[in-house]
């Protein structure tokens, strides 16, 4: 079952009479075979598109346990929403099609659909590729769907004032926001760390972001007495010598993020 795809249908049927039109002169008047290349190359890029978007929808189907008459409803809906956000329909499935299978609700998919093809509209990424990516910060500071472009914005501003781009900031953040917030780093703090990396060294954001989570996995692992190199007590003395104390009133290791901007300023 192909579902809306009426508007690509039509135009196949079009090209295909134009086809059959050019193909009687051309065998009337011997012009060029040049001319059934392009017919054809439009032909297959028609196929191809009504066969992805029939497949994104219906794996759709398949993961929301929607009925054919949802699936219509969603498919208009779709489409109309990836017009309005100057992408293509199947965009826009591929992208609900992820959120989907997180198990969201209509209503979540919708508003984390709408937020990940304007941040790839911004990025020049696909739908796909950016809704991987913010899903990693979603989860990772377990950000509501109420939330889900605030978040995004932050990203935005930072990525407006520093050489560092939206999708670099979001790239490198998909690879450390859950160890980050497991250490208490607000995002806003984060965002700040991986756009001055990024800014200064220009290292792949995935590099960043990587090392970044190693830094704050092995703070978890002396905090919790887990490191075999390095004590709590010896780590804390080596950064006490830096200026830097690590430990709050209480003996807690403080918030990294706080340490981490310290470590930079000195």
């Amino acid at each position: 079952m192909v579902l809306n795809s009426n508007i690509q249908l039509k135009q196949s049927s079009q090209i295909l009479d134009r086809f059959a039109t050019t193909f009687k002169n051309t065998v009337r008047y011997g012009i060029s075979s040049s001319i059934f290349n392009n017919l054809s190359n439009s032909l297959q890029k028609a196929y191809n598109y009504t066969k992805n978007l029939d497949t994104s929808l219906n794996n759709i189907r398949i993961v929301s346990n929607k009925s054919a008459e949802d699936m219509e409803r969603f498919a208009v809906q779709a489409n109309k929403a990836a017009q309005a956000l100057g992408k293509a329909t199947l965009d826009y499935t591929n992208a609900s099609l992820i959120y989907y299978q997180q198990g969201l609700s209509d209503e979540e998919v919708e508003a984390r659909t709408n937020v990940t093809l304007k941040a790839a509209n911004v990025t020049g990424q696909s739908a796909q590729e950016v809704s991987e990516q913010l899903t990693a910060v979603w989860n990772g500071y377990n950000v509501s769907i109420a939330q889900s472009e605030e978040y995004i914005d932050k990203l935005a501003a930072v990525a407006a004032s520093t050489a560092a781009d939206l999708e670099e900031l979001s790239t490198g953040m998909s690879k450390v926001a859950s160890a980050a917030n497991a250490m208490g780093v607000p995002i806003d703090s984060l965002n700040a760390q991986l756009a001055t990396i990024v800014s200064v060294t220009r290292q792949a954001p995935e590099s960043v972001g990587t090392a970044l989570r190693t830094i704050y996995a092995r703070m978890a692992d002396i905090e919790a007495g887990l490191d075999d190199e390095v004590s709590l007590g010896s780590y804390t003395e080596q950064m006490k010598a830096l200026g830097i104390n690590v430990l709050d009133a209480e003996g807690h290791l403080r918030n990294m993020g706080d340490v981490i901007t310290e470590v930079g300023d000195n």
